[in-house]
């Protein structure tokens, strides 16, 4: 800083030194009775992010259609000795753009790939995600009938849909819905972990055929290893990391840069698998 200073106070000095002994063009004229020029003003040169237009990721023919819905919710849940201990609050996170990391990353991990983010209505995984009750239901036929209904005019070869599930807690008869936070006990034998469930399926753009999943088990890619759960480094925390009310994990920096952390490193292991086998 001291070097920039230094060198704009030589400028000046410059500048002021120079100005002193040179006459202005005003005072030229006067002297050689020709009109005093103005100098020619010349347009500023366009940067190259104004250059660069966002459309131009959209435009083309589109290779992989992403349909994100992952990112809205965020649990804060406790699962504690006893049923008395066990508390579970879904709270919004739509401002951490999560869905938009998806995007993101599917585009980092498929180089050279026109990957386009495909729009749906908010509501349109409810009855997905909320199905009345019933004795047996088939999560693909369901799946596939709300990506149709999104996707009425076919124009990707492909579609990424991302989805969360509700997957088992060791040793209890809990479930982990989504992408969350979870105190799991109680006093010196408690710990505090982040979970991210979400599970790719990789739809044909035509006939809206779900592709056969990667040899690799996407189970223990995309949920991680529960007897390892609060020992990942991307998914431990200190227990004052659990928001004191689920209405504080929202506003959290620490919940949130940890959750997108976590997410983007199951994205890339499972987009990885799915990419490879083509």
């Amino acid at each position: 800083m001291v070097r920039v200073l230094t060198t704009a106070i030589f400028l000046s000095c410059f500048v002021i030194s120079a100005s002193a002994q040179t006459p202005s063009p005003q005072g030229a004229a006067a002297q050689t009775g020709t009109p005093a020029t103005k100098p020619a003003v010349k347009a500023a040169p366009k940067s190259k992010a104004a250059a660069k237009q966002p459309a131009a990721a959209e435009s083309g023919p589109c290779q992989i259609g992403i349909i994100s819905a992952i990112g809205s919710k965020f649990a804060v849940q406790k699962v504690g000795l006893t049923v008395f201990g066990n508390e579970l609050t879904e709270v919004p996170i739509d401002a951490w753009g999560i869905d938009d990391l998806v995007v993101a990353r599917v585009r980092a991990a498929a180089s050279g790939i026109n990957v386009r983010k495909i729009a749906y209505p908010k509501a349109a995984f409810e009855p997905y995600y909320h199905p009345p009750t019933r004795l047996f239901r088939n999560d693909d036929e369901e799946l596939t009938a709300i990506v149709k209904q999104i996707v009425t005019s076919p124009n990707c070869a492909r579609y990424f849909v991302f989805t969360t599930y509700a997957a088992q807690l060791q040793g209890t008869n809990q479930t982990l819905p989504g992408i969350g936070v979870l105190h799991h006990g109680s006093g010196p034998f408690s710990n505090t972990s982040l979970f991210a469930n979400f599970v790719l399926r990789v739809f044909d753009g035509q006939s809206f055929a779900i592709a056969k999943r990667p040899s690799v088990d996407l189970g223990s890619i995309l949920a991680g290893s529960f007897g390892r759960l609060g020992q990942d480094p991307l998914t431990k925390l200190e227990a004052e990391d659990f928001p004191a009310t689920p209405a504080d994990a929202a506003a959290s920096s620490t919940l949130r840069d940890h959750t997108r952390a976590l997410v983007a490193a199951r994205l890339d292991k499972a987009v990885a698998a799915y990419l490879k086998q083509e």
